[in-house]
């Protein structure tokens, strides 16, 4: 009888970013959340639990500071909604360093909270081996 392969097992990792209008400064990139080298995005996505009341308009970017909307780009943070991310990838050899760009206009908000929920693994690490 032939002896099976060996195979590596890993779990899904998740990191969660939670937010209020409070944390995020109109204008200002937000550093949110840092992965790992190696990390793969296996889904993702942003939840405006409570909607922002600002004035005009109020829209989130996710992205890294060099390309501020690369995963996400305008979305509503005035409508409670889960909108996925647009792009996935990796791995990436340096880690993934997230962050959230928030635009307001118009009045000041007094409410909106949300979270970013990324789903990833880390390319050549096993929590089991079986084999």
């Amino acid at each position: 009888m032939s002896k099976p392969d060996t195979v590596s097992v890993q779990y899904l990792r998740v990191r969660v970013f939670d937010y209020t209008f409070a944390d995020l400064p109109s204008g200002t990139f937000v550093p949110a959340l840092k992965l790992p080298m190696g990390s793969v995005l296996i889904a993702a996505f942003n939840l405006v639990e409570i909607p922002s009341n600002a004035g005009t308009s109020d829209v989130l970017d996710i992205g890294t500071a060099a390309a501020p909307a690369s995963f996400l780009d305008n979305n509503d943070f005035k409508t409670a909604a889960k909108t996925a991310f647009t792009a996935l990838g990796g791995p990436f050899a340096q880690g993934l360093r997230l962050g959230v760009t928030r635009t307001a206009v118009g009045t000041s908000a007094t409410a909106g909270r949300g979270c970013v929920v990324v789903q990833y693994v880390v390319k050549g690490t096993a929590d089991e081996v079986y084999g």
